[in-house]
């Protein structure tokens, strides 16, 4: 069963928070744990409404979200009502537990809500560097990237998606942090969760029982049509069969469009990684600025903190020196093993020498170095402080998030320190592919239009449109929880007017629209209804919502592919309840 934490905010504290956390290991660099984080809050049986969690964030009074890690997912909700903050509590855990998932939606979500999201983070000229490096370093140390890629994430199955589910998302894998000056508000945590887990157990052992009586009755009416068919069987070709195999899984219509690199114009750079253990992070990181300088202002030098598998991390340092000459030649799935045999006589004398001293003044600055080892602890800044006190007590409570025990209790001597920072392990960069490139567009589309016309087939079945919690708390329902506009987006706000209300980025693809003063009167309804969430329900974009922002209210939307559409939309969804 679940374990139960409960950490004393205080009498001083008047909000509550609840805390799922999952070990949920990266599976290579697929994204599938950031896949299935991302359709624990599409619905579930008790929560069918996509919308639910939306509708909560932007008009009651809690806040809900959810972050995934290279070795953990954490799940988290506040709120200083109680009751609300117990049910959003129930709506997280149904949603943790279920694995029902119908195609079109895994295919909205994964190549489009979640390709927005990575092709926006790898506009980021850091970010894609760092993302180029990882896609093609083959070290034995090489992180394995959870948020997955642009070209990696839609890889995913559905078949996947759910054995990822059943095997990490069990009760027996999920540790409750409550965060509260209440103890009778934690019992009442357990309780909730408890009940669901149970309820759950239930339903899938009736659902098996009624599998293994149905199984029975088809095994005897299919054996005298087997014996019949025996014959023909033996006869079909293993072509045909490959080729039944092939239409019965999603992951064969998911795999990616394949993708060279070749270009004159492009070239492939050297890239020398030291890998160090965890506890040596916070010393490193102060010394950051020393070490690019050494490196030298024409190359990159970088620490990459996250912990990997084996509890270490990366010093990266990447040149700028190119190899024309090769990068016509290479193909994305070459690299790998060009980088991993290190093929250096395509590298002229003169580069060699260059990265034989770059290696050797490099490791010697840093074997200069006197650095204490001390534990790092999971960065909780960006999050409320129930929630950031509960993820830092979990780190403790594990010894540090994803870290490898034997490496954390080795690392704090000098000769390790020493170790690491004279072995370079040396790969090879490329730019990466437009992400454009790499969905399937076709595919999208088509869930698209078949999510569209299931949605048009069940307005009768006004339930499964209904936000559950904005119904049962709707006296609480109010434009004041509306959350701040994201920081991103403020640039944009800026520099709209009365006159100008719309204002978008078309190259990274955002928007805001001014919400007028006698379009606020209707706002709560618009907000609540399903067809104003339907550009982020149906994958169009990353990120929509209503927020407030120098005392004004805002429209916005993050990564929109349909962006040159969207300020006409704007004026139609907030009339369409006139």
């Amino acid at each position: 069963m679940s374990e139960f934490h409960f950490i004393d905010a205080g009498s001083g504290s008047k909000v509550h928070s609840v805390v799922f956390a999952l070990k949920t290991p990266a599976a290579g660099h697929t994204g599938l744990s950031h896949l299935a984080e991302h359709m624990s809050f599409r619905r579930s049986h008790q929560y069918p409404a996509a919308h639910e969690l939306f509708t909560a964030n932007t008009l009651l009074p809690v806040t809900i979200n959810a972050t995934t890690l290279a070795e953990y997912t954490f799940f988290f909700a506040s709120s200083e009502k109680a009751n609300v903050l117990l049910d959003a509590v129930n709506y997280l855990y149904c949603g943790l537990l279920n694995r029902d998932y119908g195609t079109d939606e895994v295919i909205l979500e994964r190549d489009g809500v979640i390709f927005n999201e990575l092709a926006m983070l790898e506009t980021n000229s850091d970010y894609a560097l760092n993302a180029a490096i990882r896609l093609t370093d083959t070290n034995k140390n090489a992180y394995q990237h959870a948020g997955g890629f642009t070209q990696t994430i839609g890889s995913n199955s559905i078949q996947a998606l759910q054995d990822y589910k059943r095997q990490w998302y069990q009760p027996s894998n999920i540790t409750t942090l409550v965060y509260s000056n209440s103890a009778h508000f934690f019992e009442q945590c357990k309780e909730v969760v408890t009940a669901v887990s149970e309820e759950i157990a239930l339903s899938a052992q009736t659902a098996l029982s009624a599998m293994k009586a149905q199984s029975v009755e088809t095994a005897l009416s299919a054996e005298k049509t087997l014996s019949e068919e025996s014959t023909l069987n033996r006869n079909a070709s293993l072509s045909q069969h490959a080729s039944q195999r092939e239409h019965s899984h999603l992951d064969k219509e998911a795999s990616l469009d394949a993708q060279t690199t070749k270009g004159e114009n492009e070239s492939i750079r050297h890239v020398l990684t030291w890998w160090f253990p965890q506890c040596f992070l916070n010393g490193l990181l102060q010394q950051e600025a020393t070490l690019s300088t050494v490196a030298g202002l024409e190359n990159t030098l970088f620490i990459d903190p996250e912990i990997n598998q084996q509890g270490n991390f990366a010093i990266r340092l990447v040149t700028n020196e190119a190899m024309k000459e090769v990068a016509s030649e290479l193909s994305i799935e070459a690299l790998p093993k060009l980088s991993q045999n290190l093929t250096h006589k395509l590298v002229s004398d003169d580069n060699d020498k260059r990265l034989r001293q770059l290696k050797h003044v490099v490791s010697a600055c840093l074997a200069s170095f006197d650095i204490r080892p001390s534990k790092p602890m999971p960065d909780t800044d960006k999050h409320a402080e129930g929630v950031g006190a509960a993820i830092r007590y979990f780190a403790q409570l594990t010894d540090a998030l994803g870290s490898n025990e034997c490496a954390a209790k080795d690392c704090a001597t000098k000769s390790t320190y020493l170790a690491s920072a004279n072995k370079v392990s040396h790969s090879y960069l490329r730019a990466l592919p437009s992400p454009e490139k790499s969905v399937a567009r076709e595919r999208i589309r088509k869930a698209r239009k078949d999510f569209s016309a299931q949605a048009s087939a069940s307005n009768s079945e006004q339930s499964l449109l209904i936000p559950h919690l904005n119904s049962k708390y709707r006296h609480f329902i109010a434009l004041e929880h509306l959350p701040a506009l994201p920081r991103l987006l403020r640039p944009l706000a800026n520099k709209t007017t009365n006159l100008k209300r719309f204002n978008a980025e078309h190259i990274a693809s955002h928007w805001v629209y001014r919400i007028a003063f006698y379009q606020q009167s209707r706002l709560q309804a618009v907000l609540a209804h399903h067809l104003f969430w339907q550009p982020r329900t149906s994958g169009e974009c990353y990120a929509l919502g209503a927020a407030t922002y120098e005392n004004n209210l805002f429209l916005f939307g993050a990564s929109d592919t349909n962006i040159t559409e969207r300020e006409n939309w704007c004026h139609k969804v907030l009339s369409m309840l006139s």
